[in-house]
């Protein structure tokens, strides 16, 4: 079973807080939503625990941008490889 993100030793995102991870909009073509996870993508891309933290996202998370990847994006793998999302609904 792989580690959640917040088991990660010095991650980047906890240097720079959640909030760019996450945007208010559902629509990710608008332009906030695109220059708030091109800028998350830019720390992502840096992170030495970007691919764990994607495989991680892809098979737990349905909001935000975790390991390079928006929702829509996990969203288009689950789907092209038929991965069930297992999601706490407690938490949402």
């Amino acid at each position: 079973m792989s580690r959640g993100p917040w088991e990660f030793e010095e991650p980047l995102c906890a240097e720079v807080g959640v909030e760019i991870f996450y945007t208010d909009d559902k629509d990710e073509k608008k332009v906030d939503s695109m220059s708030t996870y091109a800028m998350a993508n830019s720390i992502c891309k840096q992170c030495p625990h970007k691919n764990e933290c994607a495989e991680w996202a892809i098979k737990n998370e349905l909001f935000g941008f975790w390991g390079g990847l928006s929702p829509k994006e996990r969203t288009n793998i689950r789907r092209d490889k038929r991965i069930p999302v297992n999601i706490d609904l407690k938490r949402i």
